[in-house]
């Protein structure tokens, strides 16, 4: 494969970005691209260097459209700055809109979404099915692998009791919660329960053996 040329880095760089992330995100996510390759990154590049250009192309007759409505609509006046600058940013998006219909997101087509709607679901039952098993065999450590059931009201009240902590505190939290609730064990209700500050314990020691890459991260 050909290094891409300074001309064409430079074009990349410049893109919008949105078509820069939505293109990223329709041939990694769903057309499976691996977006760490060499060649991966360069198709990602150069499909929207494409989307890029045609939306150049097509907003510059709706750029056109939009002063002439203008023009018709206000005889006599002269367009102000402002009223030139939005013309051209809602040329833009609708041209920007237009492009992306038409030619990036008909890349999804029904057989490949309906295989990652089967996927998903697949998925799914399968993470179900393990939190189910670490249930019934009482894992006690479950929760520090998030191995464990969401519960809306274990949500409540972590945001009750630890709303100041971090999120990844946030996030172990929630699974402990739900695992002491499935296993019939006490829960704080306030921030001055004292087993509010057992559990947060817990949470930091599990933090201080496995820290995460960052911890105002929930995942």
């Amino acid at each position: 494969m050909e290094a891409q040329s300074e001309e064409t880095i430079e074009q990349v760089e410049g893109i919008d970005v949105t078509i820069a992330d939505e293109t990223r995100r329709i041939l990694v996510e769903w057309l499976g691209l691996d977006p760490t390759s060499p060649e991966g990154l360069e198709r990602i590049d150069r499909e929207a260097l494409r989307l890029q250009q045609l939306t150049e192309s097509a907003s510059g007759p709706l750029e056109t459209q939009a002063h002439e409505q203008w023009a018709e609509a206000n005889r006599g006046m002269t367009a102000t700055y402002w009223n030139v600058v939005q013309a051209k940013e809602s040329a833009w998006r609708a041209a920007r809109e237009m492009i992306l219909a038409e030619e990036l997101y008909p890349q999804v087509t029904p057989e490949i979404a309906a295989r990652r709607t089967e996927f998903e679901a697949w998925a799914d039952n399968q993470i179900e099915a393990e939190q189910d098993r670490a249930r019934r065999e009482h894992d006690p450590d479950r929760w520090k692998s998030l191995n464990v059931r969401p519960m809306p009201v274990a949500e409540q009240i972590v945001h009750r009791v630890w709303l100041d902590r971090l999120a990844w505190f946030q996030q172990l939290g929630r699974a402990l919660v739900a695992q002491r609730i499935e296993d019939n064990q006490p829960v704080p209700m306030t921030a001055y329960d004292p087993i509010a500050d057992e559990l947060a314990e817990m949470i930091d020691e599990e933090i201080r053996r496995n820290p995460p890459e960052d911890p105002n991260l929930p995942f």
